[in-house]
């Protein structure tokens, strides 16, 4: 329990701001759940989605301007990537 009663007034919000943020830290740790992928699955998954980021880097360099179609899929690719990195990072 945060007793703000000895607590200038001014300072009052920071230092319960301050307390919230930290019982959330710790409730988050204490009730973590289990990745749902292994480091070695994530890869495996993220595999293609880098090749086809690479292609298309290489088709750039060469001066093949990427299509709307091309630019949709390397957005779901950067989304898949990301999600599935967070994942097993957290």
């Amino acid at each position: 329990m945060l007793d703000l009663h000895d607590v200038d007034s001014p300072r009052r919000a920071s230092i319960a701001i301050d307390k919230i943020t930290t019982s959330r830290k710790r409730w988050t740790r204490e009730h973590r759940r289990p990745k749902a992928l292994t480091a070695r699955e994530a890869l495996g998954a993220l595999q293609f989605e880098a090749m086809l980021v690479w292609v298309a880097a290489s088709n750039l360099r060469n001066g093949v301007e990427l299509t709307d179609d091309d630019y949709e899929r390397l957005t779901l690719a950067a989304r898949r990537i990301d999600a599935i990195a967070d994942e097993v990072t957290r």
